[in-house]
């Protein structure tokens, strides 16, 4: 069975941040025996003064490969985990759905997220009425849309940065475009007009590769700088978000 599992913790200022606890969470499912491999994407939603957030006001889906077990098994063990971390003052949500049975509305929820306010009720309601399996706590509820849009977002293939996939955080220093496709689950390494590098240019990695989800692809995205190539955004220092 394939499931996507979408979270949003709302986090606050001393939280862990929801791409953390999202890998924690797949790591969680498959050491209890539940998940066979997993995947994990942030999805960026719309930064606003009317929505609360931390930093980034981010979100993520874990796109996984499940053992025999059923949506209720999984949500029991993952509510369990963010009861387990929940900090005071956040505002968690989690979703979870059947790949191959999305509602269409969950896609629709989504890109309004990234493009305007999402009434909390509103999205409360339509989860009700979808009979999907969502939860929230804390004092409003609030990361509900995040989980919901994650999904929606996700299910498109064409939408999402990856955070967990094998090889990303492993691969290092200067690369052939072969190497890194050898190293990771990357499918494609391209400029950002769609060209697709040949096997022997050389790829800065900056020590963690950051692939998105294009076209139902794998897609690291590159750009020239000094005869070789990198992503478009040169690695920010890490933090407790990363």
């Amino acid at each position: 069975m394939k499931l996507f599992i979408a979270i949003d913790d709302t986090d606050n200022k001393e939280s862990i941040g929801t791409g953390r606890l999202s890998r924690m969470l797949a790591d969680e499912l498959k050491e209890k025996g539940l998940m066979a491999e997993s995947r994990v994407t942030r999805h960026q939603l719309l930064v606003h003064p009317d929505i609360p957030y931390t930093s980034h006001n981010s979100s993520a889906c874990i796109d996984a490969v499940m053992n025999a077990c059923t949506i209720d098994e999984v949500s029991v063990l993952a509510r369990a985990f963010l009861e387990s971390h929940f900090h005071e003052g956040a505002n968690p949500g989690l979703c979870i759905a059947a790949q191959a049975a999305v509602p269409e509305e969950l896609p629709s929820l989504g890109n309004r997220a990234q493009k305007e306010v999402v009434p909390l009720d509103e999205a409360k309601t339509l989860a009700d009425r979808l009979g999907i399996f969502s939860w929230w706590s804390g004092k409003t509820g609030q990361g509900c849309i995040g989980a919901m849009s994650a999904i929606g977002l996700r299910s498109t293939n064409n939408d999402g940065r990856y955070i967990a996939l094998d090889g990303i955080r492993d691969v290092d220093g200067m690369r052939t475009v072969e190497e890194i496709l050898e190293l990771t689950a990357i499918d494609r390494i391209a400029t950002l007009s769609g060209e697709s590098l040949p096997p022997k240019a050389i790829v800065d990695t900056q020590n963690w590769v950051r692939p998105i989800l294009k076209k139902g692809l794998v897609t690291l995205e590159v750009i020239p700088v000094n005869g070789h190539w990198r992503a478009p955004h040169e690695k920010k220092p890490k933090n407790k978000k990363s």
